[in-house]
């Protein structure tokens, strides 16, 4: 009970007027002792010097029924009131001496201009509401702690005095979507939804956070902040989605096994055996092999390929130890596409490991990504896949970007020729024909394409698969379009090049036909001399181009190219006389015929 022989021994603590009034207040407690109230104040409160004391005596007179001395004290406690804390214990007594709520605002007004911390602000607040029990102004008091916010913890701290103190959850709200415009951090937003979770209990909201921080997440420690996150918020479905987060930023075997096992814990055995997958290729010594085999054996025992393969590779590394140490030491100092590809060929050699020499292979690969392609820098790769590995997905792949990028005929007919002589010869030879018939309809489709381009393809066809029944049948399309003696000449050439003389030939009599004077006659023995072909047949072509020209002037600039192309003197002397009956009197005949086919016309021009 509160009464003077209950509370005296509590005098003995009181330092101050404030002190003694919370002592007074209890003693007006039922049973009342207002004698001991009174006295209590009597006895201190013509001593107050400070507001706080003044008002707090001024309230227990009010209690005591002195509405007087209650005023009077609350008059000098206003004259004495200096600070914003000192405001707040003014409106506190204004309005319980006076039931002045408008006087007791203005005291809080005072205080709020001369408040700016948040901690401060929000006890303000409580304040407020614990005496005058006013939201909008209470809220007005959080509004000003808004600005004084940065961090996700005082965010929530500041949601968590409107929701809880203020009772407007709405504007706890508001805070918190100011709060995610602002943050953007995976801790602040994890810690922005913890928040939310307890003050607002809207799991919606809260999880628009956490897949916000999902997105955000860069690295690995902040993915499995995030898998402890939505562990603790019992969300499976994030969980999972953090899980398979964190297996796209880890690195390592270890990382992929303990994000795996955690899939797999959650039912989702086609993510564990993705990050399995991955944790294979990041294999990097003998105990993370029996590690990975062991996860292998207790989440996918049911898949016996991948059971058996990752068995193999821990009896591999079991066997040879101390030669997986030597080359994973020799994986670590290796710098160049090169040098990956000759230790992927002695792992597979020496130590019969496709796995490893794939993965070594796959390095190699990543050095060149991100420049700009060339079918020259990735064709090693793409060999060292065909020579050691069994693996046609990714020589797929590696063939059909070459094949996007063989924009040139010098590239696209290396291309082709690689392909079709690759060691998997079923696949090169399907895929070389494969991209011969695409070029084709490319071709076929193209407006600017030119006889040559056909001949370009027939020539690439030819070289990689052997096959002349269809370079000839590209030839022969070429053919339909050449009209001028370089077409057929060509066309003629790569006839030859295959070994058919005789349609070689035939197409070296067309060209003959197609030239229409002696220039053209040049032109074309010209180009046959650079096939290297032999002086008879030389002379032949160049009789039948002649035998087509009738003009006199054409005959005569083919009998010119007799010597100057061919060096045949005798030939040509047989010609001109031929032809001089043609040009009686004419001084330029003459001048050519002894220029190029009479033996003494300079050694006697000499002697004169």
């Amino acid at each position: 009970m509160a009464t003077r022989d209950t509370l005296a021994p509590e005098e003995a603590k009181c330092s101050s007027g404030a002190d003694y009034a919370a002592l007074a207040m209890q003693a007006l407690q039922e049973p009342a002792d207002a004698a001991y109230a009174k006295e209590l104040m009597d006895r201190v409160a013509d001593d107050c010097q400070f507001t706080k004391d003044l008002a707090a005596c001024a309230i227990v007179y009010k209690a005591l029924g002195e509405q007087d001395r209650a005023e009077e004290l609350l008059q000098t406690a206003e004259d004495y009131c200096m600070t914003g804390e000192e405001q707040i214990s003014l409106a506190e007594a204004k309005f319980k001496v006076l039931g002045d709520k408008a006087a007791a605002i203005g005291a809080y007004e005072k205080a709020l201009k001369e408040t700016g911390n948040l901690d401060p602000l929000i006890d303000l607040a409580k304040n407020v509401m614990s005496v005058i029990a006013d939201g909008t102004f209470a809220r007005k008091v959080l509004e000003k702690a808004e600005a004084k916010v940065s961090r996700a913890v005082e965010y929530g701290k500041l949601a968590a005095a409107a929701a809880e103190h203020v009772l407007d959850k709405d504007y706890a709200a508001t805070i918190f979507n100011k709060a995610a415009e602002k943050l953007s951090s995976v801790p602040d937003l994890l810690s922005l939804a913890s928040e939310v979770t307890r003050t607002l209990g809207d799991p919606a909201k809260a999880k628009a956070l956490y897949e916000r921080a999902l997105d955000g997440a860069t690295d690995f420690t902040a993915a499995k902040t995030l898998i402890d996150s939505a562990k603790q918020a019992g969300d499976a479905a994030f969980t999972q989605a953090a899980l398979k987060k964190a297996g796209e930023l880890a690195s390592a075997t270890g990382e992929y096994i303990e994000l795996a096992e955690g899939l797999a814990g959650v039912g989702d055995k086609a993510g564990a055996a993705a990050l399995l997958d991955r944790a294979e290729d990041a294999v990097a010594g003998l105990d993370e092999m029996q590690k990975l085999v062991a996860a292998v054996e207790t989440h996918l025992a049911d898949d016996a390929d991948r059971l058996a393969r990752v068995k193999a590779k821990l009896e591999k590394r079991q066997a040879n130890h101390a030669r997986y140490l030597e080359f994973q030491q020799l994986e670590k100092e290796a710098t160049t596409v090169k040098q990956f590809l000759a230790l992927a060929e002695r792992v597979r050699v020496e130590l019969e490991d496709p796995f490893y020499a794939g993965k070594l292979i796959e390095s190699a690969e990543k050095l060149l990504d991100g420049s700009g392609y060339q079918f020259s820098r990735y064709k090693p790769i793409l060999q060292a896949v065909d020579r050691n590995l069994d693996d046609t997905d990714w020589l797929t792949r590696l063939l059909d970007r070459a094949a996007e990028n063989a924009t040139d005929f010098v590239t696209f007919k290396d291309l082709v020729v690689t392909t079709a002589g690759l060691k998997h010869r079923e696949l090169g030879v399907a895929k070389a024909r494969a991209y011969l018939a695409a070029r084709e309809t490319a071709l076929a489709q193209d407006a600017h394409a030119t006889v040559y381009d056909l001949a370009k393809l027939a020539e690439a066809s030819f070289a990689a698969t052997g096959d002349a029944a269809e370079a000839g049948r590209l030839l022969e399309a070429a053919r339909a379009q050449a009209k001028d003696h370089f077409a057929l000449t060509h066309i003629g050439r790569l006839y030859a090049s295959m070994g058919d003389t005789g349609r070689a030939d035939d197409l070296y009599a067309a060209a003959a036909a197609a030239c229409p004077d002696g220039d053209a006659c040049i032109q074309f023995i010209d180009r046959l001399k650079g096939f290297a072909l032999p002086a008879d047949l030389l002379k032949k072509w160049y009789a039948e181009c002649g035998a087509h020209l009738s003009k006199p002037a054409d005959r005569l600039r083919w009998a010119e190219g007799i010597a100057d192309a061919l060096n045949d003197k005798t030939w040509a002397s047989e010609v001109y006389g031929e032809l001089a009956g043609q040009f009686a009197g004419d001084a330029r005949f003459e001048l050519s015929r002894r220029s190029r086919a009479d033996l003494n016309y300079f050694g006697a021009s000499r002697r004169h």
